[in-house]
């Protein structure tokens, strides 16, 4: 029976893959820093399956431990901004800690992190900056790592998904983030999930990096149209600029959130891709439309 430690793995993108390899009699343990409902963690699982556990710093001589034992290291340990801890620190530091452990005991061992579609292109951003560091030291310094740069998930529970059904339900006008016309592939989580399913499951060997992204690429604009029809709701758009309001306590999202919306986040089709795991990616446009009418 193999062994998965997932970092960040009480939240959403977590939470789903914990659901989907628990099925397969993996023992899996989540180390967490702050303080999160353990007791629900466990239930994704049968009895005795999921450990959640505590820890202060990666050095302790516990998680030491549990690394040089287990069989997969997935990370989605990530920040969106630096009110507490800088993006060096939580992100690329975090990381160079975790593989310089790892890489002592990775013969065979799967290290799996998650970053995002276009890291490499996003010059202007420091979190963005600090991953794309990150990866390239894991690969520089792990036998078999799994780079997955997945689109902006969706999914029932998505923070993203959340915020915009949040704004349509207590507002008229709907702030439109910059000009509305910059390109995404949002993903839908389940086929996430059933990706790293088949990584581990397979057992696959060597560096690779991966780009999921759903089935069509929406604008901004017309992702908001979307929301609209099947809500059946009247709503305005009101373009803002990112630049004004990420200064404001009027933005629902931080400040590198409203970065997605000045750029096209789409896949640069040069790494692997659902296809090469045997995945079709799932109806994202009907899937939105089931989230939004259960939601509204």
């Amino acid at each position: 029976m193999k062994t998965v430690v997932i970092f960040g793995g009480s939240g959403f993108v977590g939470k789903h893959i914990i659901r989907r390899i628990a099925k397969n009699g993996y023992k899996i343990i989540i180390p967490h820093q702050r303080p999160i409902n353990e007791a629900k963690l466990r239930l994704l699982g049968t009895t005795g399956q999921i450990f959640p556990l505590r820890f202060r710093t990666i050095n302790e001589p516990l998680i030491i431990n549990i690394i040089k034992k287990t069989d997969v290291i997935i990370n989605l340990k990530t920040q969106w901004d630096e009110k507490k801890i800088t993006y060096k620190s939580g992100i690329f530091d975090f990381n160079i800690k975790l593989v310089n452990i790892f890489k002592d005991f990775s013969i065979n061992k799967q290290l799996i992190y998650f970053s995002g579609v276009g890291v490499d292109q996003d010059t202007n951003s420091k979190r963005s900056d600090a991953i794309l560091k990150s990866e390239n030291y894991i690969q520089h310094n792990i036998v078999n790592s799994f780079i997955i740069r997945p689109g902006v998930i969706i999914g029932e529970e998505s923070q993203f998904l959340k915020t915009l059904i949040s704004l349509f339900k207590i507002s008229f006008f709907v702030p439109l983030f910059g000009n509305g016309e910059s390109k995404f592939q949002p993903v839908f989580i389940d086929d996430v999930s059933l990706a790293v399913n088949n990584i581990i499951e397979k057992s696959f060997l060597g560096n690779q990096i991966f780009e999921f992204v759903g089935n069509e690429t929406f604008t901004y604009k017309k992702f908001y149209n979307l929301i609209l029809t099947s809500s059946r709701l009247k709503r305005i758009f009101i373009k803002i600029l990112v630049s004004i309001i990420e200064k404001t306590p009027l933005s629902p999202i931080n400040r590198e959130q409203l970065k997605l919306f000045e750029k096209d986040n789409i896949a640069s089709n040069i790494y692997k891709k659902f296809s090469d795991l045997d995945i079709n990616p799932q109806d994202l446009r009907g899937i939105i439309k089931k989230i939004v009418k259960k939601s509204l």
